[in-house]
């Protein structure tokens, strides 16, 4: 077993039999990316996806006018894809970049396919990864219709503290959807309430 971390981390969202990881081990392809190299640009094939064995990574959206939207950030033993446009069998219209050098343990859509039709664990591990996905996404909306932009920022870190000093301020705040300014402002509120 190559990375058996990563299969006990997976083997916590479902149930995962030694010799079916041992199949996928053979099936997927490590890669390593430099600082700021693109795992994946808009109009790429959303055939592949991949887990972060070392980094992070931002998933960017550009609007027409350039401005910069970040779906996501992902770090060790997290997937990276562009889940949607695969579901749809359309193009990516995600860039996923690594934020700092990282390694990638990185598995082809159909070779994925084909494990499914081989057991049933890799159904069970794809459910439960849609479900995390679908509530984490449900979580964001909802903090951007209840929630204030401070509270955003304080439920932000105490959700992804192993982030901290690895995403720069501009992301942070992109994500948070606000400007690099607007954070700025909050941060320094912040720092005056716990001064006094």
């Amino acid at each position: 077993m190559r990375f058996p971390k990563l299969f006990e981390r997976l083997a916590t969202l479902a149930p995962l039999p030694p010799e079916e990881w041992a199949k996928a081990e053979t099936l997927a392809k490590e890669q390593s990316l430099a600082k700021r190299e693109l795992f994946m640009r808009p109009g790429d094939a959303a055939d592949r996806f991949a887990v972060v064995l070392q980094g992070v990574f931002r998933g960017v959206r550009v609007s027409p006018r350039g401005g910069e939207s970040i779906k996501a950030f992902r770090a060790e033993g997290e997937l990276i894809g562009a889940y949607a446009e695969m579901l749809q069998r359309r193009t990516s219209m995600t860039a996923i970049e690594a934020l700092e050098p990282s390694r990638v343990l990185v598995f082809q859509t159909r070779d994925f396919q084909a494990l499914e039709q081989g057991h049933v664990c890799w159904e069970r591990l794809a459910r439960r990864v849609a479900e995390q996905h679908f509530l984490l996404k449900e979580r964001r909306e909802q903090e951007f219709l209840e929630l204030s932009a401070e509270e955003r920022l304080v439920n932000f870190w105490e959700e992804h503290p192993h982030l901290k000093g690895r995403i720069p301020q501009r992301d942070v705040a992109a994500y948070l959807g606000i400007t690099e300014v607007g954070l700025s402002r909050i941060m320094s509120r912040r720092r005056k309430r716990a001064a006094d």
